[in-house]
């Protein structure tokens, strides 16, 4: 394969002038994916990259995303159209008296639906925008809440889905045997910086001790000039919304999540649920049920379209060699003491660049950890700085699965995350880079 160097970079750098300039995400990713292709084929580049976007979208992993991500879209809907979620946040209204309560509150929702980030997001945005409008809080913070909250916690708990695939890795990279994977995860978490200053600056955004600046706080001045808008709930129709018909949904998702290790199939049961629940209360029809549920799923199509392109110049940059380039240029620049902060950096970046979290985190362990055993540092302190890293690219990536499934629930555009919410970042990605370097001399 050619080495394309620097030159590996020209696609993400593209993609990421391009939605500064056109506001449009997908077609930024687009034409990313096609300067990369240009790159790797030259004039005759249609045909090649026809081939890498049937590649990913006949792949395992981009089925599960659609069917997980539709049949989400789907439970959104369904919540609507039975006033569950508005018999939530009117519970939440008698709770949430101000701006530091109701964002208090979305967080611990956010803690709460700690099992999958897909469901932490969408439960926090869906259920906490009436709340937020109502005391002119502006959408931006709440997605950026959403999804600051979500990857955290979900990182953190070993028996969420994110802690699954984190000790997985650990015990593929020859960690820990399997039969200790749990423990060993445990043992990392005392290093997962990231994550807990995340948690940590989200309370501290939401109560207002940490104070909202930049263009954050343009859009607070905007909020407060902008009306408050108008949903209709079924109470309007003279039925009393009950929260229990979002409630109990979630917990079921969350249980069998919890009991299987897969979404999908909590997600499934959830909207059989929902029917028992919902067609006895005389809340819809069966065939208004069928239509909410295609509904849905169509409106998570430009989810979909987004978190597709951004599959498709993951693969063109894997082409291009980008991941191997950044980390062979890092090796060399690596010692003993600054490994775990160079770890940080680099999977962070490489995250966001590739808009695959996962992917890069298991690219990055198996390349890593043998370099923190061979230069003799502490590998739990490694593994930790590559997990917080992947969490880390989860926020900052504004084109990536969960920052589009925030805007989606919130109702804003991935421009607005990336100028709003990836500033409020810093200083979470700015703890973790001095811990991760004072850690490497004290502890690595």
């Amino acid at each position: 394969m050619e080495n394309y160097g620097v030159l590996s970079l020209l696609p993400v750098a593209v993609v990421i002038v391009l939605v500064f300039l056109t506001k449009r995400t997908t077609v930024s990713l687009l034409a990313g994916t096609l300067v990369g292709a240009v790159m790797l084929y030259g004039v005759h580049f249609a045909k090649p990259w026809l081939e890498v976007v049937y590649g990913v979208m006949g792949s395992e992993l981009w089925i599960w995303l659609v069917l997980v991500c539709g049949f989400f879209g789907s439970l959104v809907a369904l919540f609507e159209a039975s006033g569950g979620i508005y018999g939530f946040t009117d519970i939440a209204a008698k709770i949430c008296k101000g701006e530091k309560r109701t964002l208090l509150a979305g967080w611990l929702l956010g803690i709460v639906t700690f099992v999958d980030d897909w469901l932490s997001i969408l439960s926090v945005g869906t259920a906490m925008r009436r709340a937020t409008d109502r005391f002119h809080i502006p959408r931006e913070m709440l997605a950026f809440l959403s999804n600051a909250t979500a990857s955290s916690i979900c990182v953190i708990v070993p028996t969420s889905t994110w802690g699954v695939f984190m000790i997985s890795q650990l015990v593929a990279t020859g960690v820990c045997p399997s039969e200790a994977g749990m423990a060993t995860f445990v043992a990392t978490l005392p290093f997962l910086f990231y994550p807990f200053a995340a948690l940590l600056c989200g309370l501290l955004y939401g109560v207002g001790v940490l104070p909202k600046f930049g263009p954050m706080r343009n859009a607070y001045t905007l909020a407060q000039q902008r009306e408050v808008p108008v949903e209709q709930t079924e109470e309007s129709r003279g039925k009393k919304p009950k929260a229990r018909n979002f409630l109990l949904p979630v917990i079921l998702v969350t249980g069998i999540t919890i009991a299987t290790g897969e979404i999908l199939y909590g997600t499934l049961a959830s909207l059989v649920f929902c029917a028992l629940l919902y067609l006895p209360q005389r809340l819809m029809s069966p065939g208004k049920y069928l239509d909410t549920i295609l509904t849905g799923f169509k409106d998570m199509i430009g989810v979909l379209f987004i978190v597709t392109s951004a599959f498709i110049l993951r693969d063109i940059n894997s082409l291009l060699g980008m991941p191997e380039f950044v980390i062979g240029v890092a090796k060399t620049a690596m010692g003993p003491q600054v490994l775990p902060v160079a770890a940080f950096l680099i999977v962070t970046l490489l995250a966001v660049a590739a808009g695959n979290f996962w992917g890069v985190c298991a690219l990055s362990f198996p390349v890593i950890i043998p370099i923190a055993q061979a230069l003799d540092t502490n590998v739990l302190l490694t593994a930790g700085a590559i997990i917080s890293a992947t969490a880390a690219g989860s926020h900052l990536c504004f084109f990536g699965a969960e920052a589009t499934l925030a805007c989606s629930s919130t109702g804003i555009e991935n421009v607005r995350y990336a100028q709003t919410s990836v500033p409020m970042l810093v200083i979470p990605v700015g703890i973790s880079i001095l811990l991760y370097l004072a850690a490497g001399f004290f502890i690595g």
